[in-house]
């Protein structure tokens, strides 16, 4: 719990609407604002035998999963947002799944796009996202053998986080989330990763969840905590729990090549943003051809960032320039440390 208001509560009302009843519910308050907070408390006093709430005061979403699950009894885990819904049978759905699938760590499920004010924008959503996720999922699923250590029977799949159903075993054993990762981003996919090593994993062919779209104000948090700069030194962070994990397997090696090129290539974009980032931006797209060299998408970009300003926007899927100047620590040396 951070700043969810009101939807707190139909988020709780979800999870107390399950069909499913052998649950508790653990509320993780990480510096909650006080109406946040009054909104749980209500809640834990009218179901004090199945709500109890907890408090995590490092800031970030991993620290309070953690302490969510430290404080969890269940045999399975859902980590849960504070805004989102889930289907009144999501968790009957997901538990007989795994109950009859005993050899997958975690399931997952397509999921409902819906506004902030719980309008519906989209139904079924399969597919992963963003893009830059499909990308990943796409890499490791042709290093499946080299990352995993075993034969590849399903494809790794990196379902909205929210919808996850995972085995209480699993998650110990992959160590929780890392809370390096701190306050936001990367932090999931880092976590299923983890999870991944312990078995693999099912999607199930239905929305389970409605996932919130954030409004303005949430929007304007999440910027407030990470700003492009903040967002490129996180995912540098990430590469860099990815070599530690995976740089001693055998054969890893071409895994994390592509990896750095296509972490090279999107940060690259951050750059090519601003009308004084182009000689950046294409350090960062030349580093990333060095890295994967059949990388075309990286060389197609490099070219087109030789092209007249006037339509940046349109040859690198933006919608405006950043108008403030970069920041004075946004030089050469920056970026040629990423991913190093």
């Amino acid at each position: 719990m951070y700043r969810e208001g009101p939807l707190i509560s139909e988020t709780i009302e979800s999870i107390l609407s399950q069909t499913f009843t052998d649950y508790e519910i653990i509320l993780v308050d990480n510096n909650a604002d006080p109406e946040t907070r009054g909104f749980a408390e209500e809640f834990v006093k009218k179901h004090p035998d199945k709500i109890r709430l907890t408090k995590e005061t490092t800031q970030g979403i991993s620290s309070a999963r953690n302490k969510g699950f430290q404080e969890s009894r269940g045999r399975f885990i859902v980590f849960h947002d504070g805004d989102d819904l889930s289907h009144s049978h999501r968790l009957a759905t997901q538990h007989s799944f795994l109950e009859k699938h005993s050899e997958l760590a975690f399931v997952g499920s397509w999921h409902d796009l819906i506004s902030h004010d719980n309008h519906l924008i989209k139904k079924n959503i399969s597919e992963t996202l963003p893009s830059f996720w499909a990308e990943t999922e796409k890499i490791f699923n042709q290093h499946f053998q080299e990352a995993f250590l075993r034969p590849k029977t399903r494809p790794i799949k990196f379902p909205l986080f929210s919808t996850c159903f995972f085995r209480r075993e699993a998650v110990r054993a992959s160590g929780g989330h890392d809370e390096r990762l701190n306050p936001r981003w990367f932090e999931e996919n880092e976590f299923l990763l983890k999870v991944f090593d312990q078995g693999d994993a099912g999607v199930i062919p239905e929305a389970l969840l409605s996932y919130r779209k954030h409004s303005p104000e949430g929007n304007r948090i999440m910027k407030d905590q990470m700003n492009w700069i903040r967002k490129t030194r996180h995912l540098n962070t990430f590469f860099n729990i990815l070599k530690e994990r995976y740089a001693d397997r055998p054969g890893t090696e071409k895994l994390l090549n592509r990896l750095r090129s296509h972490f090279l290539r999107y940060t690259s974009q951050f750059f090519l943003q601003h009308k004084d980032g182009a000689p950046l931006g294409r350090i960062g797209l030349k580093r990333a051809i060095e890295s994967s060299p059949a990388d075309e998408l990286s060389r197609k970009l490099l070219m087109k960032s030789y092209f007249p300003k006037a339509l940046y926007p349109k040859l690198f899927w933006f919608d405006n320039w950043m108008t403030e100047p970069l920041p004075t620590e946004v030089n050469e040396s920056f970026i040629r440390s990423l991913f190093a």
